[in-house]
């Protein structure tokens, strides 16, 4: 199933890099996504729901196997805050955990283990120097939360992150965006399957039970898109006011 969603992903990618939307030198709206595997899936839910407005530009600098607690952060940081000033998106998505449950190193080398005080501590650093170079440059900012996951370890470490992402964005004034409870049952537990508009039961959630099919990402895509415009509403009403 990953190897599938991987070649899913793939496609939508060589579909982007071929679509007349990205010809456009000048987009009225430039949305970057940035993050591991699972904000690759939102960026390519993002793109497909939005590919046929030219006037709509979102750009992948998602990567699979990244994430926070990486040994080069240091130097990805960098890479993070030139890649900013260099596509000046109008608003950045991001989306990080899937492969941060491990222990890291701070920049003295120092090692912490998963969720103890150091490393949360160092985490949270990380997280607030992104928001910081966002709100820096004045990017509209979407920060992305975790799903529940299948196994019970896997989403008690999420909530772990979900708290440090939430935690981070309401001190830098950047809107979190939660999805815990989405893609739940009734009871809040997990599910694989959800009812479409139709009615019929669709496949939501990828086999490891942490990443999303095409038509999960379809449905975070919406939840993004009606965020996104949400806050640009807020932005012009409150610029009207003044």
């Amino acid at each position: 199933m990953r190897t599938l969603l991987s070649l899913a992903v793939a496609l939508v990618w060589a579909l982007a890099l071929a679509s007349p939307a990205h010809s456009q030198d000048h987009p009225s709206l430039a949305i970057a996504v940035y993050g591991d595997s699972l904000g690759d899936g939102a960026w390519s839910g993002l793109y497909l729901l939005l590919k046929s407005d030219s006037q709509i530009h979102v750009v992948r600098h998602s990567k699979v196997g990244s994430g926070l607690t990486r040994g080069d952060y240091e130097t990805w940081l960098a890479d993070f805050k030139a890649d900013l000033d260099k596509a000046r998106p109008d608003i950045a998505v991001l989306m990080f955990g899937g492969n941060d449950q491990q222990s890291l190193r701070d920049q003295n080398h120092k090692g912490y283990l998963f969720s103890t005080t150091g490393w949360k501590a160092v985490y949270a650093a990380r997280v607030d120097a992104l928001m910081t170079e966002l709100k820096r440059r004045q990017i509209l900012t979407i920060w992305l939360g975790l799903p529940i996951m299948r196994k019970d370890d896997l989403n008690k470490g999420a909530r772990v992150l979900d708290d440090i992402f939430a935690t981070e964005a309401e001190r830098n004034q950047v809107d979190f965006l939660p999805l815990i409870k989405e893609f739940t049952d009734a009871s809040g537990g997990f599910v694989a399957y959800l009812p479409d508009a139709n009615h019929r039961s669709r496949q939501v959630r990828a086999e490891d039970g942490v990443h999303f099919t095409g038509y999960g990402y379809q449905l975070i895509a919406e939840k993004i898109w009606a965020e996104i415009q949400k806050q640009r509403n807020a932005e012009t009403t409150s610029a009207a006011d003044h």
